[in-house]
């Protein structure tokens, strides 16, 4: 999978929890906040949808696009 895919499936799942409808234009660098609830739950629907699971020290730091693309890419990387 690459780096633009991860980046769709990520604001799929943002858009898709947070409930906010994408215009097109929503990207990378578009600006989402959330609650703690809402991270777990963006976390949980992540991994679901990725098949993917984040080290735990890692979490509180996915919080935003950018971070969250780099976190599942660190994954895969060899």
């Amino acid at each position: 999978m690459n780096e633009k895919e991860i980046e769709n499936k990520i604001l799929k799942v943002l858009t898709l929890v947070l409930k906010i409808e994408a215009d097109g234009k929503t990207s990378r660098q578009s600006h989402f906040e959330w609650d703690s609830l809402k991270h777990i739950e963006i976390i949980f629907a992540i991994e679901d949808e990725l098949q993917i699971q984040f080290p735990e020290d890692q979490l509180s730091g996915l919080d935003s696009v950018q971070k969250l693309v780099q976190g599942v890419i660190a994954l895969h990387a060899p």
